[in-house]
């Protein structure tokens, strides 16, 4: 059973690799079975085709986060508070998983891959926005559109991850320079939510 779940994981671990580097279209299970050190035939005996193993890595991959910002949205911080808690949170994900936000791109404007979009927790948006009436009831916040800020916020944070070739030659700065600049893109976007939504 041990060695069953270790080569399950190698394989996940493997595609995963691949998946985010290539894409669905371009990803061979080939390279996932190399790349896992076992032959084509074990790889299909697992997951059978690439289409099942692309829904596992797929579905892991858009719940890194979510879960745990739902239970932040929940809970009875402010409405502030929660979006510097994401950004901080949001950003460190891309930061471990910089191939992510391409990933998923490219795999719901697909259109092969149109059932993956229900995969996604759509209902965060929604209670996002509760959170922020809440908050703008009391006086506290100034007067948006939430679904356009939960947007902008996205870009700002996903954008220098999408970006970093270009970033990095615009700047001709090297992979330390480029991360101290995302550890104070997080600092900006503080800055510029704070300008955006705290009553003056």
């Amino acid at each position: 059973m041990i060695l069953l779940e270790n080569t399950e994981a190698k394989i996940l671990a493997a595609a995963e690799q691949i998946f985010l580097r290539d894409g669905y279209g371009g990803s061979r299970m080939q390279d996932i079975a190399d790349l896992a050190e076992i032959n084509k035939a074990m790889l299909h005996y697992y997951f059978r085709s690439k289409e099942n193993l692309f829904e596992k890595i797929f579905e892991k991959n858009v719940a890194v986060l979510f879960p745990e910002i739902e239970e932040l949205i929940n809970s009875d911080k402010s409405f502030i508070e929660v979006i510097y808690i994401f950004t901080e949170k949001y950003i460190n994900m891309l930061r471990a998983n910089p191939f992510l936000p391409l990933f998923i791109f490219s795999t719901v404007n697909n259109p092969e891959k149109q059932d993956f979009i229900e995969k996604i927790p759509y209902h965060l948006n929604q209670k996002f926005a509760v959170k922020y009436f809440e908050d703008f009831k009391k006086g506290n916040l100034n007067e948006i559109d939430p679904h356009q800020f939960i947007m902008s916020l996205l870009g700002m944070c996903i954008f220098p991850f999408i970006a970093k070739p270009i970033i990095k030659k615009a700047g001709n700065i090297n992979e330390s320079a480029y991360n101290e600049f995302i550890n104070n893109r997080i600092i900006e976007i503080k800055k510029y939510t704070s300008l955006i939504l705290i009553q003056k």
